[in-house]
């Protein structure tokens, strides 16, 4: 599932599966997100304000469409963001779809998925360091260097209790003792960090042009210096990316909160170097992130409604899945999945209901013609 705990107010707003459970809840969606407020009980009032807040914008209107919700909750967005920081960032991408404009929507998401990238809001200058030597020659503090010139991956204990592996031809660079305010590393190859959660301690890691930041989490990042992407991967929690040549980068770094480019469980940005930007996207094969406990039992649907199946796979995977509601209605699924990935199980269900898939920007999206009520 997504991990909510990073979540705030915004990104509850934002997301898909929280939109469902306050408008058109499923069975399962209650008991999840009554046991989830049980289980972080200092998230309750953050929680409720989004709940409210949606609720508010709803009204009781009942021809009120979610076209026009959506629209809102985008407003509330923007302004709660520059409210927290001057920081400016890319509109959010709202994904609760009304019936009427799906097919408009999901046009839009495909050519943002296309053309939308979170562009460098400054070309990069000689006076901005985008090289691991020029950053580790910059650094604040006096630096560690760890390399690995063998095959194996090499593990790291970073003094706050981070966990750094370091695979093959990588060198990493870190102070023996972190300062008050952040936590910061230099890598250049790549590197699998783990990430002890402190919020008031952003743990950042400067990859050549890549800056990734993050609370505490888990996630990949490479960054070889002769490499035309620089890629970072999110296995668990909640990860922030932007460019070192960002004219806001200073301000990203040094406030708390979490901005650029927000990646989850199972997603991943890519710099283009040639090109200058920076595109989210899911993984190539995305792992299931649901509890331990139940990763390895199978998903089994015996004429369950497709709203189900999707929410399903959405826990599992901790993925958004864009579909119409409405049309699809009708549609149920029989089936068992096992060990098969996401997009086998996903060919699968679409096969059973005439429809197709496209990952667009991070997120699923669905196209359909609908199921007979027969």
């Amino acid at each position: 599932m997504k991990d909510y705990q990073f979540f705030e107010f915004e990104d509850f707003l934002e997301d898909v599966a929280f939109r469902r459970w306050v408008f058109h809840p499923l069975p399962q969606d209650e008991g999840f997100w009554q046991q989830w407020l049980a289980d972080h009980p200092e998230k309750a009032a953050v929680v409720n304000q989004a709940r409210q807040q949606l609720l508010d914008i709803k009204g009781n209107l009942p021809q009120l469409s979610d076209e026009h919700i959506d629209q809102k909750v985008a407003q509330l967005v923007r302004q709660a963001q520059l409210e927290q920081t001057a920081d400016i960032r890319p509109l959010p991408v709202v994904r609760q779809l009304a019936p009427t404009w799906y097919y408009l929507a999901a046009s839009v998401a495909l050519l943002l998925g296309l053309f939308w990238v979170y562009r460098y809001q400054a070309q990069p200058s000689s006076s901005t360091p985008t090289t691991y030597a020029h950053l580790v020659e910059e650094a604040s503090q006096p630096l560690v260097e760890v390399t690995n010139d063998g095959r194996s991956p090499r593990r790291i204990a970073l003094a706050d209790g981070s966990i750094a592996v370091l695979y093959a031809n990588s060198r990493l660079s870190f102070p023996k003792q972190f300062s008050d305010s952040t936590r910061e590393v230099y890598l250049t190859g790549q590197a699998f960090f783990q990430v002890r959660k402190n919020p008031a301690r952003p743990f950042l890691v400067y990859a050549n042009e890549l800056v990734t930041k993050v609370l505490g989490t888990s996630f990949f990042v490479r960054a070889y210096e002769q490499d035309q992407h620089v890629r970072v991967s999110v296995r668990t929690g909640k990860v922030s990316v932007f460019a070192r040549a960002d004219k806001q980068a200073t301000t990203k770094i040094h406030t708390r909160e979490l901005g650029g480019i927000i990646l989850t469980p199972n997603q991943q940005a890519t710099l283009m170097r040639s090109e200058q930007r920076l595109v989210r996207s899911l993984v190539a094969e995305p792992q299931r992130v649901d509890a331990p406990a139940i990763q390895k039992t199978s998903l089994v649907f015996r004429q369950t409604p497709i709203a189900e199946v999707f929410a399903a796979l959405e826990r599992a995977y901790g993925v958004d899945i864009v579909f119409d509601e409405a049309l699809m209605a009708h549609c149920t699924l029989t089936a068992r999945f096992d060990n098969e990935s996401l997009y086998k199980k996903l060919e699968w269900i679409c096969a059973g209901t005439e429809s197709s898939y496209e990952e667009v920007d991070g997120q699923i999206i669905i196209t359909s013609r609908g199921c007979s009520s027969q």
